[in-house]
């Protein structure tokens, strides 16, 4: 009779090894190398991608820009009184998909007044996603969300290498409150400026530059325009072009730098910049600063070259 009983090659093959306790440590040793390797690859791969979803929302912006130059034969006012202070983003909006709010929006009130319409709109078109949700929250207003993207309204300075002096709007401007009032650049308070006007030539001059960046305190509501005040004109949507890219500000208290916020981003290196042309270049921090100041003017008569 044929016995049943397993062999003892066939038990020795039924039989598992373990792990030793010295290969269990390679091989966690071999995962946590792997993931060292991937996660800084992971990492730039997201700020490849939010870099790109912020160059596309300057994009976007830059076309509404061009879209409306179209439709009135110039750019937007970056304000057009000081008391309703409605800003160019919320003027400009049906030019990039937000016709929703424009209709809604109040243009007879003032800006406060339609805080609480923005407060609830989606502008994912004006926030960077790699910058901060900024939530602005001044004691006298109700929250809403601020922009990333501001208004080229010139230089301020001394450029060294053309010894040009840039013009400033004298009349309006208080500088031990709010800063200089740039008037070389392509939005101005009550004017209509076009391309007739870049004779730099449009892909020569900023349009449209990136504040994203977490040392900046002067952030505001995404509608406000300029506000004319006894305390002179402050900025909301436009800036001086007047510090260099990423550049914190030096003054403790903060005075005078309202207007004068320096443009930067969370992105390693630079920012993103739209020039008048329509397209979007990214400004290494290490940009020249006589560079950077004849971009931001508009017919300084400067030849530059592109960073």
């Amino acid at each position: 009779m044929t016995s049943l009983a397993p062999t003892s090659t066939n038990a020795a093959r039924r039989r598992w090894r373990g792990f030793t306790l010295v290969e269990l440590l390679v091989v966690i040793a071999i995962i946590g190398v792997l993931i060292a390797l991937l996660l800084p690859a992971v990492q730039q791969a997201r700020d490849a991608a939010r870099r790109m979803s912020c160059t596309n929302n300057l994009k976007q912006l830059a076309l509404a820009l061009h879209n409306y130059h179209d439709t009135f034969g110039s750019f937007p006012p970056s304000g057009i009184d000081g008391g309703k202070s409605h800003g160019m983003w919320i003027r400009l909006a049906p030019f990039y998909e937000q016709s929703a709010i424009y209709d809604q929006y109040n243009f007879t009130g003032t800006w406060r007044d339609n805080l609480p319409l923005c407060s609830e709109s989606s502008m994912d078109a004006l926030h960077c996603p790699s910058g901060s949700t900024v939530i602005t929250t001044l004691a006298s207003e109700q929250p809403c969300p601020t922009t990333h993207y501001f208004g080229n309204s010139g230089p301020i300075g001394l450029n060294a290498t053309t010894n040009a002096n840039y013009a400033r709007d004298t009349s309006r401007e208080n500088v031990s409150s709010f800063g200089e009032v740039a008037d070389e650049g392509v939005f101005k308070l009550r004017s209509n400026l076009g391309l007739r006007d870049v004779t730099d030539g449009s892909s020569n001059t900023i349009l449209v530059g990136e504040l994203s960046w977490n040392k900046y305190p002067f952030y505001r509501a995404w509608n406000r325009g300029l506000h004319w005040t006894s305390n002179g004109l402050y900025m909301a949507t436009t800036k001086n072009h007047r510090y260099p890219i990423n550049i914190g500000i030096k003054t403790p208290s903060f005075t005078m730098v309202a207007n004068n916020g320096g443009y930067g981003s969370q992105h390693p290196g630079g920012a993103n910049f739209a020039t008048a042309d329509g397209a979007v270049k990214f400004f290494p921090a290490t940009i020249e600063m006589e560079t950077y100041l004849a971009l931001a003017s508009r017919a300084g008569g400067e030849v530059v070259e592109m960073p």
